[in-house]
C-alpha cells in the first residue's frame, strides 16, 4: 500500500485549499448547510429529525461521486461494504455493521434490503445495475424490522429516482475515458401535457437513458509456460476480461388526477453484457494436490501463479465467456389524500434474466468451469395509510410478496481428465405477507420528547427444489428433491428521542430484525438440502446523537450500537465439494458492536468538508459445528475494524463565464476476511486499502439564451491502488479478484 504518501499528499492539498479559500474569501455572512430531507421512515422528514443511523446522498452528491449503481455506495458510508461477487460485476455481497449474506444464490434471503422507489428488490443476484437519473440514495444502518419489505436485519439501501418535473427540462451528456470508455446520458421532462380529462389535473412525463461501454481492464492471452509440453492447454475464450457494456432506461409518468388523487407509473430497465472479472491464481497448495493423488499437477498449475499482493495485467482463461444481466421493473403507485390521512397503494413487478460462464482456475486448462443461467420474477403489493397532527404521526400497512426463480448450474470439475459436466438445477416458489405499523408521539406536556413504537408481523412460505446428478469427482449420488416450510415472527421497534436543544437531539433505539429460514439450493447432498436452516433474529440497541452547530455550519451525527444475533445464519464455502458450492447453517450467536461518526462542515460559502469513520468489534458467542463450539477457530467475514472517508467540495470561482467546482474524496477500508473458516482465509485475506477519487466541473456556461454547458474531468482510484476485493479458496488453489485500476475521463453535458 501507498497510504502514508497518499495521506501526506491529500493533507497538503487540503491545507493549501483551506488556506487559499480563507485568505481569498470575501464572504462574511454565515454560510449554512442545506437541510436534507429523507424518507427513511416512509414519510418525509429532516435527516436530523430521523432517530436512526442513516446516510443520505442528494442529487449533487450522486453526480460528484459518479454514482451509477449500489457498488459505488460502499466506499462512502461507515461500516458498509459492497463488493462484487467473485467472477462477477452485476451480483453483489452487501454487508452493514458486520452482517452479510456472502453468496447471492436466489434461494437465500438478503441480509441487507435494497429498494428502488419503495419497491423491495428480492435478490442480490443481478443487484448491481445502473439506474438512469438517481436523485437520492439513503443507506439505513441497523435492523429495519418494522417498516421495510422483509428480511432487512442489517439495514436497507434506498435508491430514489427523480420525479417528473413541472416544467420542460432536458439534457444530453456524452463522456469518454481511458480503456476506450464511452458514455451517454440523457433526460427529457415534458412538463405539463394538458389534462387527464376535463377538469382534471395535468400529466407529466420524464424519460431518462444511460449507456456505458468500456474495454476490458485486463488481457486474456494464450499462455503455455511449458512451451508446447502441456497437452491440456486450450485456446482462450475472449480477448479481454472485465469489460463493460450497460444500458439503463427509465420512463416515469405522474398524473395529478384531482387535488386529492394522483398516480405514478414507473418503468425501469437495465441490461449488462460484460466479460467476467479477472480471477488470477494467487496460491497453489501442493499438499492438497498430493492428497488427491495429483501431486504432479501442482507444479503445472503453479506455472500460472501470480502474486497475491499485485494485480496482473493479463492472464490466460479458456472458459471466461460472459456475464449478462437483464432486469425490468414496473411499479404503479396511487395516492389518495383523505384529509386527516393519506392512503397509498404500491403495485410492482420485477423480472431478471441473468447468466454467466466463468473460468475459476486461472488457467487455460479445463480444471474448473462453471455457469449459471437464472430466471427470476417477483410481485409485490403494499397498501399503506399515514397521517399526522401536532403530536402524533403514524404509518401502517399490509405487504404481500411472491417470487419464482430457476437456476441451471452446469459445473465441470477437472474436465481435462474426462470428468462429465454436472448439470445441477434448483429453484423456488415463495410467498410472504406482513402487517405493520409505527407511530411517533410527542406529548404536549413534554414537547422535547418524541416516543416511537412499531410492530410488524411477517409470515413466509417457501417451496424449493433441487436436481443434483452424480458428482463428476466421484460424488455422493444423484438426488432430485423438493421441500416446503413456513415461518412467522413478530418484530418491534421502540425509540425515545429527546431534543437537547433546538439544534441537537439524542435518542435511544431498541429494534428487532428477523430473517426467515430456508433451504440450500447449492446443497451437495440430499441431507444438506432437506434439513432446512432456522430463522435468524437480531436484537439491536443504538444510542444516537444528531446536532448542528455554528448557525448550521457544522453537522455531527453519531451512533453507538450493539447487535445481539441469535441462530445466526452463516454461509460456508465447501471446498472440495466437486464445485463452487456453499451452504447456509445456523452457526449459533454473535455480538457486534461499534461506533459511527459523520461530520460535515460548511467552512465558507465556497468550501464544504465532510468525514466519517466507523468501527466494528464482531465476536462469536457461539459457533456450533458438528455439535462442538468452535468459535475460537472461526473468523468473522466482511467486518473490517475500521472504515473511513473524507471529502472536500470546493466552489473555486464563479463569474459570467460560469462556475468552477472541485470534489475530492479519500476512502479507507481496514483489512478483513471473506470466509468464516480460518484455513480458507490464510491465502485470501483482504489487505487494507484506500482509494482516492476526484472531479472538477466547469458548469453554467451560457450557450445562447437558455442552453447551458457543463464539462467535468474526473478520475477514480487516481493513485491506482492495487487491492483485492474477493477470493475463492478451493483448497487446491486460490483465485483472487481485484478492484478496478485507475480510470479517468471527460464528460460534457448540455442542458436545455
Amino acid at each position: 500500500m501507498k497510504t502514508p504518501s497518499k495521506l501526506l499528499t491529500i493533507s497538503a492539498a487540503l491545507s493549501a485549499t483551506i488556506s487559499s479559500v480563507v485568505v481569498s474569501s470575501v464572504v462574511v455572512a454565515q454560510p449554512a448547510l442545506e437541510e436534507v430531507i429523507v424518507t427513511a421512515q416512509k414519510r418525509e422528514q429532516s435527516l436530523q429529525d430521523a432517530p436512526l443511523a442513516v446516510t443520505a446522498f442528494g442529487a449533487a452528491d450522486v453526480a460528484q461521486r459518479g454514482m451509477y449503481n449500489v457498488q459505488d455506495i460502499g466506499l462512502y458510508v461507515p461500516n458498509v461494504q459492497v463488493a462484487p461477487n467473485p467472477g462477477g460485476a452485476t451480483s453483489a455481497t452487501f454487508a452493514i455493521r458486520g452482517s452479510t449474506t456472502i453468496n447471492p444464490a436466489i434461494t437465500w434471503e438478503a441480509t441487507v434490503g435494497m429498494y428502488l422507489d419503495g419497491v423491495f428488490i428480492g435478490k442480490n443476484l443481478g443487484g448491481i445495475f445502473d439506474v438512469a437519473e438517481l436523485e437520492r440514495v439513503e443507506v439505513l444502518r441497523g435492523p429495519q424490522g418494522t417498516l421495510y419489505g422483509k428480511n432487512t436485519v442489517a439495514g436497507a439501501i434506498n435508491l430514489i429516482t427523480r420525479r417528473p418535473g413541472e416544467e420542460f427540462d432536458a439534457y444530453l451528456e456524452f463522456g469518454a475515458g481511458n480503456y476506450s470508455a464511452r458514455a451517454m446520458r440523457a433526460r427529457l421532462d415534458t412538463g405539463a401535457l394538458g389534462t387527464v380529462g376535463e377538469g382534471l389535473g395535468a400529466i407529466r412525463t420524464s424519460v431518462a437513458y444511460s449507456s456505458r461501454e468500456r474495454d476490458g481492464f485486463y488481457d486474456n492471452v494464450f499462455l503455455d509456460p511449458t512451451v508446447g509440453n502441456n497437452p491440456f492447454v486450450a485456446p482462450v475464450s475472449t480477448s479481454e476480461l472485465s469489460s463493460l457494456d450497460t444500458d439503463a432506461i427509465r420512463v416515469d409518468i405522474l398524473a395529478d388526477v384531482t387535488d386529492r388523487f394522483s398516480w405514478r407509473y414507473n418503468y425501469n430497465s437495465s441490461s449488462a453484457d460484460n466479460t467476467p472479472n479477472m480471477g488470477q491464481v494467487t496460491n497453489v497448495d501442493p499438499a492438497v494436490y498430493g492428497f488427491f493423488g495429483l501431486g504432479d499437477f501442482a507444479g503445472l498449475h503453479s506455472l500460472y501463479l501470480n502474486s497475491g499482493n499485485s494485480r496482473a495485467d493479463e492472464i490466460s482463461n479458456d472458459y471466461a465467456i460472459e456475464e449478462v444481466s437483464e432486469t425490468t421493473g414496473h411499479s404503479f403507485t396511487m395516492t389518495w389524500d383523505l384529509g386527516d390521512m393519506t392512503l397509498t397503494s404500491i403495485t410492482a413487478q420485477r423480472d431478471l434474466d441473468w447468466r454467466d460462464q466463468l473460468d475459476i482456475d486461472g488457467t487455460n486448462m479445463d480444471l474448473f468451469h462453471s455457469a449459471r443461467f437464472a430466471s427470476y420474477e417477483q410481485f409485490s403489493q403494499e397498501i399503506q395509510v399515514s397521517g399526522s397532527d401536532e403530536s402524533l404521526s403514524y404509518v401502517a400497512g399490509i405487504y404481500y410478496f411472491t417470487e419464482e426463480g430457476d437456476i441451471d448450474n452446469p459445473i465441470s470439475f477437472f474436465g481435462l481428465f474426462g470428468s462429465p459436466t454436472d448439470n445441477n438445477e434448483y429453484g423456488l416458489d415463495n410467498s410472504s405477507y406482513a402487517l405493520y405499523g409505527q407511530a411517533d408521539f410527542t406529548p404536549a406536556s413534554a414537547p422535547r420528547w418524541t416516543l416511537t413504537a412499531g410492530l410488524r408481523y411477517t409470515n413466509e412460505d417457501k417451496d424449493q427444489y433441487i436436481t443434483h446428478p452424480n458428482a463428476s469427482t466421484g460424488g455422493v449420488g444423484a438426488f432430485d428433491l423438493s421441500a416446503d416450510d413456513s415461518w412467522s415472527n413478530t418484530t418491534g421497534t421502540a425509540v425515545a428521542s429527546y431534543a437537547l436543544t433546538d439544534e441537537s437531539t439524542g435518542y435511544l433505539k431498541v429494534s428487532q430484525g428477523w430473517k426467515a429460514g430456508g433451504f440450500n439450493g447449492e446443497a451437495p447432498t440430499a441431507d444438506a438440502f432437506i434439513n432446512s436452516f432456522d430463522p435468524e433474529e437480531v436484537l439491536a440497541i443504538e444510542l444516537g446523537y444528531k446536532a448542528r452547530f455554528a448557525n448550521d455550519r457544522i453537522q455531527l451525527n453519531a451512533a453507538a450500537f450493539l447487535n445481539d444475533i441469535s441462530d445466526m445464519q452463516f454461509s460456508v464455502f465447501l471446498e472440495g465439494s466437486g464445485g463452487a458450492a456453499s451452504t447456509v447453517d445456523n452457526a449459533g450467536a454473535a455480538t457486534i458492536k461499534g461506533i459511527e461518526l459523520e461530520l460535515t462542515a460548511q467552512v465558507t460559502d465556497a468550501l464544504r468538508l465532510s468525514a466519517n469513520i466507523g468501527t466494528l468489534d464482531a465476536e462469536y458467542d457461539e459457533f456450533i459445528e458438528l455439535g462442538v463450539d468452535v468459535k475460537g477457530s472461526k473468523d468473522f467475514p466482511y467486518a473490517p475494524e475500521t472504515t473511513a472517508s473524507v471529502a472536500l467540495d470546493w466552489s473555486m470561482a464563479a463569474g459570467p463565464w460560469g462556475r468552477l467546482d472541485t470534489h475530492v474524496d479519500w476512502n479507507f477500508k481496514d483489512d478483513y476476511v471473506v470466509y468464516a473458516n480460518r484455513d480458507q482465509n490464510v491465502s485470501g485475506q483482504i489487505a487494507s486499502y484506500d482509494v482516492v477519487n476526484a472531479r472538477i466541473t466547469w458548469s453554467d456556461i451560457a450557450l445562447g439564451e437558455t442552453a447551458r454547458l457543463q464539462v467535468s474531468a474526473w478520475g477514480r482510484n487516481i493513485f491506482d491502488e492495487e487491492y483485492r476485493e474477493n477470493t475463492i479458496p478451493f483448497g487446491l488453489w486460490t483465485i483472487s479478484y481485484w478492484g478496478a485500476p485507475a480510470t479517468y475521463g471527460l464528460d460534457a453535458r448540455v442542458s436545455f
